[in-house]
């Protein structure tokens, strides 16, 4: 734990010095132990950290004690939210290290909690940029006013150094300038096609019309809690007739995936079509891909959600609301990765009671990479 006490020491304290009764790194910390320990408002983690005052002086200087729920509030709405964010990557790429042949997923959330009385467009949507297999959120941007995701996705990018991994966005970042982008970084991709390439769609759907006829390439299925799912996944490495894709660089395959799926008697089919520049991946790497692509919904925003209760946050003005789901995510990757064997809602109440088990899930932000099986 005293190594990961500097964490924050490289935000910048924007308050006028000299005119301060707390440091900015002790309220950056009770916030996240806060986050960590079940609280879900400043209110809460004010409560928390009152009680737990002489727990949380064993690594805090708190020379004036325990900061108000309005002192947190007021510095989390003008503190940098550009400088916060860059202490969660630069974690995480330390705890990712090599990124070959890894999926770095990019997906967008609103924040539905900052939606003011009578509209129905969330004013704070953030993007973000989700390493699957290690669960950890890389980086975030925020969607700016009277724009879109798709404008955000290669700002977010910018952020992690994505040299040899695999990067999967959904129908809004399927664009000819991202993934030349991604190309140019080393990166390869996989982007889901849907009718905003009109064209392109059109073509891919009558191209693979004939070749579903044959056998698929994979096959997966899943049962259970009274559902089942199978998906068929066909693969083109061969597409000259596609005129459509001739303006996208380095497109290599085009991909094919029908589910079907059976619940309470009801069944459902669709057909889903995907491009990729893996030349060599087998159909049961690209099939991983594509179903990997959904980890950023099952494990950051459903989370974010149910767990830690993000949309019901009201916290609306200025940085708060991203300052307050940067931390949220690096609360969420903390306790996920933590190796204890339950619930991450019973691991929050467990920080709450447990200070050994909360310094235990802090300590790992004096991260040490992974090692990358040869």
């Amino acid at each position: 734990m005293d190594e990961a006490v500097d964490f924050f020491e490289e935000v910048t304290d924007f308050r006028e010095q000299g005119r301060c009764r707390h440091e900015l790194s002790d309220i950056i910390w009770l916030v996240l132990c806060g986050l960590l320990a079940d609280c879900e408002t400043f209110e809460d983690i004010y409560d928390y950290a009152c009680d737990k005052e002489t727990v949380l002086r064993a690594f805090l200087a708190l020379p004036a004690g325990i900061p108000s729920h309005d002192t947190l509030n007021r510095v989390f709405r003008y503190l940098d939210p550009v400088q916060l964010e860059s202490c969660l990557t630069r974690w995480g790429a330390a705890i990712v290290g090599q990124l070959a042949r890894r999926q770095l997923i990019v997906d967008g959330k609103q924040l539905r909690g900052t939606t003011p009385a009578g509209r129905r467009q969330a004013p704070v949507q953030l993007v973000s940029v989700w390493a699957a297999a290690q669960r950890l959120c890389l980086a975030q941007t925020p969607v700016a006013e009277k724009s879109s995701e798709a404008t955000a996705m290669p700002q977010v990018l910018e952020a992690v150094d994505v040299a040899g991994s695999v990067v999967s966005l959904d129908a809004l970042g399927t664009q000819p300038a991202l993934a030349a982008r991604l190309l140019e970084r080393e990166a390869d991709y996989v982007l889901a096609l849907k009718q905003n390439q009109r064209e392109l769609f059109t073509q891919v759907q009558a191209h693979f019309a004939p070749l579903l006829a044959q056998a698929p390439a994979h096959t997966q299925a899943d049962k259970g809690h009274g559902r089942g799912e199978q998906r068929r996944l066909w693969v083109s490495r061969s597409f000259a007739l596609v005129d459509a894709a001739d303006p996208w660089p380095g497109l290599c395959t085009l991909v094919c995936v029908q589910t079907t799926r059976w619940q309470h008697g009801h069944t459902s089919q669709a057909t889903r079509y995907y491009l990729s520049s893996l030349a060599e991946a087998s159909a049961a790497e690209l099939a991983g891909y594509i179903r990997g692509h959904w980890g950023i919904e099952n494990h950051q925003h459903w989370h974010l959600d149910v767990t830690w209760k993000e949309d019901g946050c009201h916290c609306r003005r200025d940085h708060a609301p991203r300052n307050l789901s940067t931390l949220r995510k690096l609360a969420l990757s903390l306790l996920q990765r933590e190796q204890t064997v339950m619930s991450l809602r019973r691991k929050r109440k467990k920080a709450a009671r447990d200070d050994q088990f909360l310094w235990q899930v802090l300590s790992q932000l004096d991260p040490q990479p992974e090692t990358v099986a040869s």
